[in-house]
């Protein structure tokens, strides 16, 4: 007769296959919880980044968040592209986020967490168009560089720029103060494509110079042809790119993820491959020069 407290072998398999089961919904539902859901905050920025157009998704930061999202597959990683200050605005307000294209700030440091650099790039610099190029020569530097406080004094060449949009402390400090002086009066832009606009202002010599980054001139050469690019003295270093994250705990796995997936270095050739792809011919051995005289870490 069997033993009335040790149980059927019946029994014992129905325990054991809901031990199981119970195991296995534990493991997936343990998976699900480690797997942060992180939304990228982008905004478009070609061709940095770009989400729309035929270059869609080609823009150097589009290339490295596909590159970070592959290499982390225990996170799910989404996409938002907001205007700026928008983007700048919900980071600030914390939640699930992380960023790419936001440079380190003391103010962005209260609310964001930022990585070593992943990459460097050119800072803003001057545009102008080829044809002029005479007449900034005499503002230019020993190094080639424009000295931009003498040129915002001279009345007969006149700049340009995006209203609302920040240049550097460097170039807005001089702009202000260009402003409340007799310097040449300033034009500004408010649509939206403000670069294009800005270029086409060029293009109809309603404007001699104005500002950008050098992708965008081969971005919009279709466009805009023959502009030239100077550097600025004083804002004339390559800029790190870094790595950011919302000081939150929705982000606290992510962001060491991701950094940790950074510091293999696997991520430069393809940086700087795309990064090249939209900068002018002329800066492309410049710009390799620069990286080679960058302080080892």
């Amino acid at each position: 007769m069997p033993d009335a407290h040790r149980p059927s072998q019946k029994n014992v398999r129905m325990k054991h296959l809901i031990a199981l089961l119970i195991a296995l919904h534990a493991g997936l539902g343990g998976g699900i919880a480690r797997a942060d859901n992180i939304i990228w905050l982008n905004s478009e920025f070609p061709p940095m980044a770009m989400s729309q157009g035929p270059h869609a998704n080609q823009g150097y930061i589009n290339e490295l968040a596909t590159y970070l999202a592959g290499r982390l597959p225990q996170h799910q990683f989404g996409e938002q592209v907001v205007p700026w200050q928008r983007a700048m605005h919900m980071a600030e307000k914390g939640g699930p986020y992380c960023l790419l294209a936001a440079f380190q700030t003391p103010e962005r440091e209260t609310y964001l967490r930022f990585s070593k650099p992943y990459g460097y790039v050119f800072p803003l610099g001057l545009v102008t168009r080829r044809a002029q190029r005479e007449a900034f020569t005499k503002y230019l530097n020993a190094d080639g560089k424009i000295q931009l406080g003498r040129l915002l004094r001279d009345r007969n060449l006149r700049p340009g720029i995006a209203n609302q949009r920040s240049y550097g402390n460097l170039i807005d400090n001089l702009l202000k103060r260009a402003n409340h002086s007799q310097a040449a009066p300033i034009s500004q832009i408010y649509q939206s494509e403000s670069t294009s606009g800005l270029f086409s202002m060029l293009d109809y010599q309603r404007i001699d110079y104005t500002f950008s980054y050098p992708g965008e001139l081969v971005y919009f050469s279709s466009r805009h042809q023959d502009l030239q690019f100077y550097l600025i003295e004083g804002n004339d270093h390559l800029l790190p790119g870094r790595l950011s994250c919302t000081r939150s705990p929705l982000t606290d796995r992510a962001f060491t993820d991701l950094t940790e997936a950074l510091k293999s270095n696997h991520h430069q050739e393809l940086l700087r491959n795309s990064y090249e792809r939209w900068l002018p011919e002329d800066l492309i051995e410049p710009y390799h020069r620069m990286l080679e005289e960058l302080p080892r870490e």
